[in-house]
């Protein structure tokens, strides 16, 4: 069907990146940088009473030194503005900047930091998410929110302030149906807590950012960060500038994960280098990546289900706590979007989901692979296996029976389109021979086989830009404005374009990372690039084709409508070997050059447009009207499943991940390669989640900030390669470019669940807390928790349990109300 689309092509940047050619923020050195440093607070709450840093200015080699008595004093967020770059009356994390110095050496910067004497007053702290959201906390992190300023980055309502509640920031619910009547009418009612530890990113990359200030007063910034138009716009507008006086260059980015989407370091190289007039880098060690960057939420969740005796969910009810640390950043969007994880799947006729985020003394909480949805997945299929034993019923088949179909209406009110869910659960429960039961051999080892079914919405609304020029000898360039953040999306890109113009892969060169030639794009986030840019080159390809068209009409006495395009010839449709060559449309110049006597260049411009669909600010759902118009909150849903097969050892709770498959839609796979390497490597983050990964903290402070004493899994740690697959299970989008759809975040969803559901499928106990570590799972196994679910002090939000008299576990009463 697709001469270059659905092709396993080498990707373009293969060749610089296995030789080492390829270039990255933290590669790049400009004449004359100096070296700036941060200083930090050792304090999760405390005033900041005095900032002395004449010392510190009298050190040989330092060229400046700014705190918050020379800096803007605007705040600065995504969706709440409830930060200032520097810190300015008070402190509210540990590693919250509170001055930086420059200087003509790395060495000299830091010794400076060493002589700015800072006076705190220590203030009361809070770590705990589910005590701090009551009426009368410990502490209010942001007493004065109800004066902050807003954005509304997806075109909602602005974020009410409940004083009833100071320390949640956010709060968003939707509902379906009638769940209390759902209960009632099911026969069995079971209701869970789950809770997931916070996590790292862990890029290759550690965030890295030069500044570079003009005499004009032009700034440049060059940083590995994700989203270079967003960079430009947020230091523009910080800053009270015309976006025009911002570049943002970003080259190769060695890793984003959603971690870099958010300001780091960028604000403060641009400051220093304006006062110095000097270019000023800023890299973060390793140690700063983990506490002066964002990290994944911590989660807590409680779900609730009425199901009927034939394994039907008629009632769900879910309520969320994110721990956004002591900024709100991006959280406000992450506690709407993990929501989804609760609509994209199942049918669920009764529906009702209560999601919070919450401030504590913590460092501050951003987007991760996912945004919380693995969170809300990992709870949500544990659940399903919980209910299928309940019931004594399969837990394929119960997933099986409750699987939104095409042309169904999920809860938000939106038309099921583009599903592959129950394809990819069929594959996957082959691939582990799902119903045979497996040989355990003498020792403490103990096998056991998992599944779970996951999904991540597309996001919407969202914008994207491209620039196709038609070079003189037929060959095109593709400008976007996407981030290559290790994803392959110039790859995707190109395979695009050369689909379009029907042309080989390598006459298609692209251009990207800088705001002063690429067109404006949101970024690489939200799983959107292939989809969303996607579009945008496609239609690009087809303004630009349409002016070839218009040009060579007139030389071929032929109607534009009747003419195409391939191998790099105009022609007659149908009739490749007839026509001109596309260089042809030029003309030679007496200096050996080509150009265009009328039109100058031929480029095709174009832009994509995903409106969002507003949605009922109580219910969360889209009117009718709309959704008969096929309208969507979100631009498309990634479906897909997991197996996994363990051994759990009985003697020391050591949990091994022996075969693990994914199957996945992502709508017509534009690179089939690249899609296995994106379910690989969500597959092996789920991993890191499931099993060993956790930032520790106490009273605020990191305990393993580094990789040395951070977990994450190796290659030992992953299934043998014969036993670590992937598959594509394609439903064709009608609106993606050939029908493709997005696909990253999607494989990182099913993960922690599979695997929980196959350590209790070993073993019998099941765990509820994130990750499973074998101290867990040997205390579990002990009796110090019980053979169930995970033990624990009833707090703020927790409900009262009793056994009923079928087995089924009814709540009594909430306490919050």
């Amino acid at each position: 069907m697709y001469s270059i689309v659905g092709k396993n092509v080498a990707r373009l940047d293969a060749l610089e990146k296995v030789t080492g050619r390829a270039v990255y923020a933290i590669d790049l050195k400009l004449p004359r940088t100096l070296h700036g440093k941060v200083l930090r607070s050792p304090y999760a709450h405390a005033r900041i009473l005095r900032i002395d840093t004449s010392r510190a200015e009298s050190l040989p080699g330092v060229k400046a030194v700014i705190t918050r008595e020379n800096t803007p004093e605007r705040r600065d967020g995504v969706v709440i503005l409830d930060q200032h770059i520097l810190a300015l009356h008070v402190v509210r994390y540990v590693g919250e900047p509170v001055a930086a110095v420059a200087a003509e050496a790395p060495e000299v910067a830091e010794e400076a930091l060493d002589l700015i004497d800072v006076e705190y007053e220590e203030l009361p702290a809070v770590f705990d998410a589910e005590e701090v959201m009551g009426p009368n906390p410990r502490a209010v992190i942001h007493p004065y929110r109800a004066s902050y300023e807003q954005e509304t980055p997806l075109g909602g309502r602005p974020i009410p302030f409940d004083p009833r509640h100071p320390n949640v920031f956010n709060h968003f619910e939707m509902h379906a149906g009638d769940v209390a009547k759902g209960f009632r009418e099911a026969d069995l009612v079971l209701e869970n807590r789950f809770t997931k530890a916070k996590v790292q990113h862990c890029q290759m990359e550690p965030h890295t950012a030069i500044a570079q200030v003009d005499p004009d007063g032009r700034i440049t910034v060059w940083t590995g960060r994700q989203g270079i138009h967003r960079t430009r716009g947020h230091l523009a507008a910080w800053l009270g500038i015309p976006p025009s006086q911002v570049r943002v260059i970003s080259p190769y980015v060695g890793g984003g994960f959603g971690g870099k989407e958010v300001f780091a370091h960028e604000f403060l190289a641009v400051l220093l280098a304006q006062k110095t007039g000097r270019p000023v880098r800023i890299s973060l060690t390793r140690e700063e990546v983990f506490t002066g960057t964002v990290t994944d939420v911590q989660s807590t969740i409680w779900i609730k289900d009425g199901v009927r005796k034939d394994g039907t969910v008629v009632a769900r009810e879910i309520k969320i706590i994110l721990k956004g640390g002591a900024y709100a950043d991006l959280i406000p969007m992450t506690v709407r979007g993990c929501t989804f994880a609760a609509v994209g799947s199942y049918r669920i006729p009764n529906l009702k989901i209560d999601s919070y985020g919450v401030y504590t003394n913590e460092p501050a909480a951003g987007p991760f692979r996912g945004v919380a949805v693995p969170h809300v997945v990992w709870a949500a299929e544990s659940q399903m296996d919980i209910l299928a034993e309940k019931l004594g019923m399969d837990p394929v088949e119960i997933r099986r029976r409750n699987l939104l179909c095409e042309g169904d209406k999920n809860a938000h009110g939106e038309i099921v389109h583009s599903t592959a869910a129950r394809e990819c659960l069929e594959r996957v429960a082959q691939f582990i021979e799902w119903g045979e039961r497996l040989q355990q051999g003498p020792g403490p080892w103990r096998r056991g086989k998992g599944i779970a079914v996951g999904n991540k919405h597309g996001l919407a609304p969202a914008a994207c830009s491209a620039i196709v020029k038609v070079n003189d000898d037929g060959s095109i360039e593709v400008r976007h404005g996407a981030d290559e953040i290790g994803q392959g999306a110039n790859t995707v890109l190109a395979q695009i374009a050369a689909e379009e113009f029907r042309i080989p892969l390598e006459n298609v060169k692209v251009t990207f990372g800088d705001t002063a030639f690429a067109p404006y794009d949101l970024g690489s986030t939200g799983s959107k690039t292939t989809y969303h840019t996607g579009n945008a080159v496609r239609l690009a390809c087809q303004d630009a084709k349409c002016q070839m068209f218009e040009l060579a009409s007139g030389k071929l006495e032929v109607p534009v409508s009747e003419l195409e395009t391939s191998g790099g010839r105009i022609h007659l449709a149908g009739y490749p070997d007839t026509g001109i060559a596309i260089a042809d449309l030029f003309v030679h110049d007496r200096a050996r050059g080509k150009y265009l006597p009328e039109v100058g260049e031929i480029l095709g411009k174009a832009t994509w447009v995903q409106p969002g669909t507003p949605m009922d600010p109580i219910t969360g759902q889209i009117s009718p009207e709309l959704a008969s118009e096929g309208r969507r909150v979100n631009s498309f849903y990634i479906h897909g499943a997991q197996a996994a097969e363990v051994a759990v050892n009985e003697e020391t709770g050591e949990v091994k991940v022996l075969r693990l498959a994914s199957a996945f839609d992502m709508g017509q796979p534009i690179n089939p390669k690249l899609c296995e390497g994106q379910m690989e490597g969500g597959a092996g983050m789920g991993i890191g989640g499931a099993l060993y990964e956790e930032l520790v903290l106490e009273n605020g402070a990191a305990l393993n900030p580094t990789l040395m004493d951070y977990r994450l899994p190796t290659t030992t740690e992953m299934p043998k390669q014969d036993d670590f697959d992937s598959f594509i299970e394609a439903a064709p989008h009608k609106d993606g470019p050939f029908g493709a759809k997005g696909l990253g975040e999607g494989p990182i969803a099913p993960t922690s669940a599979a695997i929980a559901n196959a350590v209790y499928d070993a073993v019998g106990v099941r765990i509820t807390d994130l990750p499973i570590t074998r101290e867990k799972v040997w205390r579990a196994l002990k009796g110090e928790t019980g053979r169930g679910l995970k033990n624990r002090p009833r707090l703020f939000w927790d409900r009262e349990m009793s056994e009923g008299k079928d087995g089924s576990t009814k709540a009594l009463g909430d306490k919050h109300e």
